[in-house]
């Protein structure tokens, strides 16, 4: 079983899917990546309800292990919210955009959640740990030696 990674959002404050899909494909330009998305699901209204992408630093066929498979959602999406005991503000949270297991794939994961938090800086990642990431904590990893073990750590301690 493998981990997840979530952007998240204050319930009520997510950016459309739409927006999401376009912003995963422009950070894949500018930090020279590989993009690829499917699975478009749209309401009959024709609104981008759910996308299925996929971010690589190497090209898909090459390396089938390294790509970065992500759900992004458009709230309202049915059992995408969530609230955790152990945060304080007491928040519900929209899961926009949820990655499948990212294991071996820690420093293209930092990338990518590093510059989504920039386009996005009021939105949080959370690793399925008791915290979340947020774009003064990524701004201070990406700055420090680079750790594999980025993502299993609090950025608190």
């Amino acid at each position: 079983m493998g981990i997840s990674t979530f952007l998240l959002f204050e319930r009520g404050k997510s950016a459309p899917a739409y927006d999401l899909l376009r912003s995963l494909n422009s950070i894949c330009i500018k930090e020279n990546l590989f993009f690829d998305n499917d699975e478009d699901c749209s309401s009959s209204e024709g609104t981008l309800k759910y996308s299925r992408a996929y971010i690589s630093d190497r090209p898909f066929k090459e390396d089938y292990s390294r790509p970065l498979c992500f759900s992004v959602y458009d709230e309202p999406y049915e059992y995408q919210i969530i609230s955790f005991k152990w945060d304080d503000t007491n928040s519900q949270y929209f899961k926009a955009v949820v990655s499948d297991d990212f294991c071996d794939n820690e420093d293209l994961l930092l990338r990518f959640s590093h510059a989504i938090l920039n386009i996005y800086p009021t939105a949080k990642i959370w690793i399925e740990e008791d915290w979340f990431y947020t774009l003064e904590d990524l701004d201070k990893i990406v700055n420090m030696p680079y750790n594999n073990d980025w993502c299993y750590k609090n950025p608190k301690n």
